[in-house]
């Protein structure tokens, strides 16, 4: 799925979410697109990070750290900092 959560209300995207619970559980595998950091810890077990090549790949608890996420954005990002607070913050 190619960012299914862009242009839709909360509404939607959780039903969008409570959808791909229920595939996941009957054992499906499904790949998305997605860009909102706050929320892909959340949302995701397993993460791609991609910079032109892949940087990480794995569980979400391993992958998405403050490090592999500043390789991934190479702190072009203006939340990076913010996001990097968040998970250092949950780690403790």
């Amino acid at each position: 799925m190619d960012e299914p959560f862009a242009g839709v209300d909360a509404a939607t995207e959780s039903a969008i979410i409570s959808l791909l619970q229920g595939l996941r559980s009957r054992g499906k595998t499904i790949l998305v697109v997605h860009h909102d950091l706050p929320t892909a810890r959340t949302y995701f077990d397993w993460l791609l990070l991609l910079n032109m090549r892949v940087v990480a790949f794995g569980p979400t608890e391993q992958v998405f750290t403050p490090e592999l996420l500043q390789k991934t954005y190479g702190g072009r990002l203006t939340v990076l900092s913010e996001v990097a607070e968040a998970v250092g913050a949950k780690a403790h």
